[in-house]
């Protein structure tokens, strides 16, 4: 995508300030809020769109006012205090920020019906983004708009103008604008981490622009609209990507963003850990895309493996005794080893639960309710009906590190009588296959790899758990159990945190105990990351897994 550019008319200083350059390993393939949810996508998105509420950088991450969520495009954090929270604590009302406006060739504001429209994208089922989980499960009606919204295209071609019409004739009951400068969010339950899921990336508005395209598509990519600081100008899926100022960005609306830089440039790197560190240092690059500037309190989960529990290649997967062959064979030291020669950046542990350390619900594993099988792999795999073993097909994402830990896991199944066929897929395939929207030509699978990161960081017990065993699209595995949904609607029901922590840790042993997920390594930023010569600052932001604010970055060429 490229687009014509105007000069930056702002009310914001306006001297010269330089570029921004970011240089791989990670890749952006989407800047839509409905469909981008890697850590680096959400990265480049906060330079280019605004939320009701969001996170302020802060020099050191682990102060609480790194974790608090502020005001954004919202005039205030709603709270009992200034009467956006009732007293049920189940009605939010939201009141917009004045001044925050549109990137479109007459500008014009942000309104609630806009937030309203980008709660109506977020719940198309051609995207199925992974934090739509936690909206199903507390806004009123989101869980029956979904599938009303899924029943709808189910067996039709789908164009812009489908997926248009359906959000036009029908609403969400617990979204709506009252006018143009409020919305209204109502729950079918009190939840405590409400404000920090407005917070998120996916839950940014959408201008009426977006109608005309359909979710995450190179369409829509042509057609960017911005409200943050910046808006794309040149877009070149996993490559290179340049943004500019954005003209309708005024300083006086935006208490969280900068516009530093005339502009941010983003490219790929093929190099590895070595190469990049060197480049950085030689002044051909100021930060590394995708790596995080510094430490975080949390650890995230990266990577597990999923059983796909709908359509496997191989149906041996649905049985839980042939999953916990797989997940008891696995040599976590080795990935560990793997993982820290390709991530000299993070901390890298072995994980053997889904709560990463440092997040609300952690457990360390308790050796007598937690027992690790003392059987051969392949007599337990003989137990489980197999005696001459089995073939399963997984696939990974097709990066050099995920096919190094994926070859060392799949070795280790294959010593337990478990041939496995490896499968690498690029970023989109894969994404798709894990949120359940398409798959490769001809692919079938049994196992595949994903990753879970902490969109928020205090109050967050249900945010690795919730997406691993919900109802309704975004499932990576399809995994259902009666007793797991009993146990989330109780945590999810509960008043005392302390008892919501302790349920999502009995749903986080359900679904060990019936190894439907498999977590292999856990990892945390450290504040080893390399950096250009020129930075001066980045600050880490833990809601976005290390990466840096790149809004508030500094560089030497500023006074």
């Amino acid at each position: 995508m490229t687009r014509a550019r105007s000069a930056p008319t702002t009310t914001n200083d306006t001297r010269p300030r330089g570029t921004l350059r970011l240089l791989g390993p990670a890749a952006v393939h989407q800047a839509d809020p409905a469909a981008a949810w890697l850590p680096a996508e959400r990265q480049l998105l906060r330079l280019c769109t605004r939320q009701l509420i969001s996170y302020r950088p802060e020099p050191d991450p682990d102060d609480w006012r790194a974790l608090a969520p502020v005001a954004d495009l919202a005039a205030d954090v709603p709270s009992t205090y200034n009467a956006g929270l009732g007293t049920s604590h189940r009605c939010y009302v939201v009141h917009l920020r004045p001044g925050v406006l549109w990137d479109t060739p007459v500008p014009r504001p942000v309104t609630a019906h806009d937030v309203v429209r980008g709660f109506k994208r977020l719940a198309n089922p051609l995207t199925r983004h992974p934090a739509l989980a936690y909206f199903r499960g507390t806004l009123r009606g989101m869980g029956r708009y979904c599938d009303e919204y899924a029943a709808a295209v189910a067996g039709r071609p789908a164009t812009a103008a489908l997926l248009a019409g359906f959000q036009d004739a029908h609403d969400i009951p617990g979204v709506f604008a009252v006018d143009d400068e409020t919305v209204v969010f109502e729950l079918d339950r009190p939840a405590l981490d409400f404000v920090d899921m407005l917070a998120q990336s996916c839950a940014s508005p959408a201008p009426a622009e977006y109608d005309a395209h359909l979710p995450g598509s190179a369409e829509l990519h042509r057609h960017l609209i911005a409200n943050g600081p910046y808006r794309v100008v040149s877009w070149h899926p996993g490559g290179t990507i340049r943004l500019e100022p954005n003209p309708a960005w005024r300083a006086e609306s935006d208490p969280i963003r900068q516009q530093r830089f005339d502009a941010v440039e983003f490219r790929a790197a093929t190099g590895g850990p070595r190469d990049l560190a060197d480049r950085l240092a030689a002044d051909d690059a100021d930060l590394p895309w995708g790596v995080p500037s510094g430490p975080v309190p949390g650890h995230r989960l990266d990577p597990c493996l999923v059983f796909n529990l709908r359509d496997p290649a191989n149906p041996a997967v649905t049985d839980a005794a042939v999953r916990r062959v797989v997940a008891g064979a696995v040599d976590r030291a080795a990935l560990v080893r793997i993982a820290r020669a390709a991530d000299p950046w993070s901390e890298v542990r072995a994980a053997h639960t889904v709560v990463p350390p440092g997040n609300d619900g952690h457990r360390e594993p308790d050796p007598l309710a937690d027992p690790a099988p003392d059987a051969d792999p392949r007599d337990l795999l003989a137990a489980a009906g197999h005696p001459d073993g089995l073939v399963l097909t997984a696939v990974h994402p097709d990066t050099a590190e995920d096919l190094a830990l994926a070859r060392s896991w799949a070795a280790d199944l294959g010593a337990a009588g478990i041939d496995v066929r490896l499968v690498a897929l690029d970023d989109a395939n894969h994404r798709a296959l894990l949120t359940g929207t398409g798959d490769a030509p001809g692919l079938r699978w049994d196992l595949a790899t994903a990753a879970f990161t902490a969109p928020w960081a205090y109050g967050n017990a249900r945010v690795f758990l919730q997406p691993l065993v919900g109802a309704g699209p975004g499932n990576p595995g399809g995994y259902r159990d009666p007793r797991v949904d009993r146990m989330v609607e109780r945590a999810l029901d509960a008043a005392d945190p302390r008892e919501a922590v302790a349920l999502w840790q009995e749903v986080e042993r359900l679904l060990l105990a019936d190894a439907a997920v498999v977590p292999l390594l856990f990892r945390r930023a450290t504040d080893a990351a390399p950096r250009g010569p020129r930075v001066r600052r980045a600050a880490a932001l833990p809601a976005l897994a290390g990466l840096p604010d790149l809004a508030d970055v500094r560089l030497g060429v500023d006074r």
